[in-house]
């Protein structure tokens, strides 16, 4: 046995023995997955812990009537120009709160990898409720040069911001934050053509500003985790949608006042 053993100690070390172990891009790709899975499994059983009542139910009853508004509104629009503006926007509105909804109450009831497409989902839709409220706004506008590259400019960024968070979904929050209010206050650059503009005027401009500060206290909200009033039923995460829904609204009556001026 102690031969056997010192004859185990003195067999010489191989090349292939001494080299460091690597993985290779697949195996790393197959266990950033895995880690990814496991963080996400995680949060899945934390939301089911402890997650409010109230989770997902304002988005919930928010989605039919946005659903409602939007078709008026597309019935409303005086021209082609307006009615695909305003679907823009309609669409974008019912992604945000159909997909918040669905998340937040479907919790536990889908596979990981659904709930995984949902968690992305519901991020990147800020980026695309903030490009599409500024569409009905800028095809108002009598000047057609300013409405395209301020179009440009906001789709640009908001699609950068939703490939951004899809590449990088383990992303800091405050970091996000911080882009969602870059994006959401752009509309200022041009906010004394909305106040001009025979269109638009003063009024949903006011409408335009409140919004935007809806959606932004709530987003600060989210960011920090606080206030959480009633963490049973209520907490900070309903602020932040109560938020959303308080900026949809404001931007909402702000855009049928905008269409109803362009008749």
């Amino acid at each position: 046995m102690l031969i056997g053993m010192s004859e185990f100690h003195k067999r010489p070390i191989s090349q292939q023995d001494r080299r460091p172990h690597t993985l290779t891009a697949s195996q790393l790709r197959v266990q950033h997955k895995r880690t990814q899975d496991i963080k996400l499994r995680r949060t899945m059983l934390r939301m089911l812990n402890e997650k409010p009542k109230l989770r997902g139910w304002i988005h919930a009853v928010t989605f039919p009537l946005c659903v409602a508004a939007s078709i008026v509104l597309i019935c409303l629009a005086p021209n082609g120009d307006m009615k695909v503006a305003v679907s823009i926007y309609g669409a974008t509105a019912m992604l945000l709160f159909g997909v918040s909804a669905t998340l937040h109450l479907g919790h536990g009831y889908f596979v990981p990898k659904v709930d995984n497409i949902l968690v992305r989902l519901d991020y990147t839709n800020i980026f695309l409720i903030i490009a599409g409220t500024n569409t009905p706004f800028l095809f108002a506008l009598q000047n057609v040069a300013v409405r395209w590259v301020y179009l440009g400019v906001v789709w640009f960024m908001a699609i950068v911001g939703m490939v951004a968070h899809l590449i990088w979904p383990d992303g800091l929050d405050w970091l996000f934050t911080i882009i969602y209010c870059v994006l959401g206050l752009a509309p200022f650059t041009i906010i004394w053509m909305f106040w001009t503009c025979p269109f638009i005027g003063p009024v949903p401009t006011i409408l335009l500003i409140c919004g935007g500060g809806c959606y932004i206290a709530g987003a600060v909200c989210f960011a920090l985790r606080k206030p959480n009033p009633f963490p049973g039923w209520f907490g900070y995460h309903e602020i932040f949608h109560l938020g959303t829904v308080g900026g949809y609204v404001c931007h909402l009556i702000a855009i049928f006042m905008t269409v109803l001026a362009m008749h």
